[in-house]
């Protein structure tokens, strides 16, 4: 007999159903599934043809298949609320593992029967969750609309809590693209609203938020300061993923302060926790954090290594904006093994791919990167174009730090040619 491939995903669906309905009828519809592959593949052998591959492949949660009949197992056994919730849980943990489209045809699943039910709750709750794969995906515009529409829906009910975790959200997106002073209005509201409320891990989460924004200003000790304070809410929480989150952050502001040993123990202890809890997006965050530090460090193959196996992680996820920063560092590490044609064709991928996203801050960090290739290649006009693009990216976006650092590049450069 085929058992049901063993995966983290897959126990802890299972375990989530069991508590709505069941252990008896979870246990019964994994048997169900297994006989049904032993049935279809002693069919299959009936015929005298060659089989794909793919005919014979493992039971998993994860295959549209048997995720259909999952769903349907819920909706015959469970009462409309309670089958709204399961889905969402559902939902959840494909996000929190990186199956970011599992995790939007979950939620969306959810939203169109709550339409159907007049469960406007879950409607709006949906939509919330929804706006976050949106936005961990860098589409802007499916985001906001669907974190706008869910919080129409909060303020008829009042539900100050989730109209918080719309504004963190918000901030987030606003963040992402580099709009600072929209992100800290948003997060700012938030956390009034979780203190209040006394909820440790959204409290530590806006908190964790608000580092990455002084990261971003070049305020690195205040980040850092930020992230500790997160930390003792994840730790108090026992939030392993938060926890290996704000490892990655803190670590990113150490490679920021030069401090290049305390940033790779930072990576480290987040690689541990994302490893153990298999969060591919968390994971390949903490390979690339590291490539960063050891480019710092010259070690330039250790670098090349780590960068490419944070790629394998994000292709997982489809995270766009991770892929495109991962590009970014592939480019400065292929630029300073003199494989200069290499290195131009990554970092112009990385600027094509943060265009289509709008991430103004990412790109402006490939322009710098791109203008220090042009100016060891010798090609002056080319190189005070990229910089002179940077700079005005990073005065858009508030990052006053990388801007002082890009304008004294340029005067370098002017200077060199005189």
């Amino acid at each position: 007999m085929i058992p049901v491939r063993e995966n983290v995903i897959d126990t802890e669906i299972l375990s989530l159903l069991k508590n709505y309905c069941g252990e008896r009828l979870v246990s019964r519809f994994v048997d169900e599934q297994k006989r049904m592959q032993v049935v279809e593949q002693r069919l299959l052998r009936r015929g005298t043809r060659r089989l794909p591959a793919s005919a014979t492949s493992d039971v998993s949660l994860e295959d549209d298949a048997v995720y259909d009949q999952l769903v349907t197992m819920c909706k015959q056994n469970l009462s409309e609320f309670e089958f709204s919730e399961a889905l969402l849980g559902i939902g959840d943990l494909f996000k929190d593992h990186g199956e970011l489209q599992k995790a939007e045809q979950t939620y969306s699943n959810v939203m169109q029967y709550a339409q159907k039910t007049g469960r406007v709750e879950f409607v709006a709750e949906a939509l919330l969750r929804r706006g976050e794969v949106y936005c961990r995906q860098g589409l802007w515009k499916e985001s906001e609309r669907d974190l706008g529409e869910s919080r129409s829906l909060f303020l008829e009910s009042n539900n100050r809590t989730a109209l918080a975790k719309v504004e963190n959200l918000r901030g987030t997106c606003f963040a992402e693209q580099g709009h600072l002073r929209r992100a800290r209005s948003h997060y700012s509201k938030a956390l009034r609203e979780f203190e209040e409320s006394e909820q440790k891990v959204l409290v530590g989460t806006v908190l964790m938020n608000l580092g990455i924004v002084h990261n971003i200003m070049g305020e690195w000790d205040v980040a850092v300061k930020f992230y500790h304070s997160a930390l003792l809410y994840f730790q108090s929480a026992g939030d392993a993923r938060r926890i290996a989150e704000v490892h990655h952050n803190a670590g990113m502001s150490y490679v920021s302060k030069g401090d290049y040993a305390e940033a790779i123990r930072e990576f480290e202890n987040g690689l541990t926790l994302s490893t153990r809890i298999q969060d591919p997006r968390l994971i390949g965050l903490g390979q690339l954090g590291k490539a960063v530090a050891y480019f710092q460090l010259k070690d330039y193959t250790y670098a090349l290594a780590f960068c490419n196996h944070s790629f394998e992680q994000f292709k997982k996820t489809n995270d766009r904006l991770s892929i495109a920063d991962a590009y970014k560092v592939k480019g400065m590490i292929l630029r300073e093994m003199k494989q200069y044609g290499l290195a131009e064709a990554h970092f112009l991928t990385s600027i094509r791919i943060n265009e289509e996203r709008g991430s103004l801050l990412n790109l402006g960090e490939t322009y710098f990167e791109l203008g220090i290739l042009k100016r060891k290649r010798r090609q002056r006009e080319e190189a005070k174009d990229a910089l002179e693009k940077s700079c005005r990216l990073f005065e858009k976006v508030g990052a006053s730090t990388k801007l002082a650092e890009t304008r004294q590049t340029l005067e370098s450069l002017g200077r060199r040619a005189k």
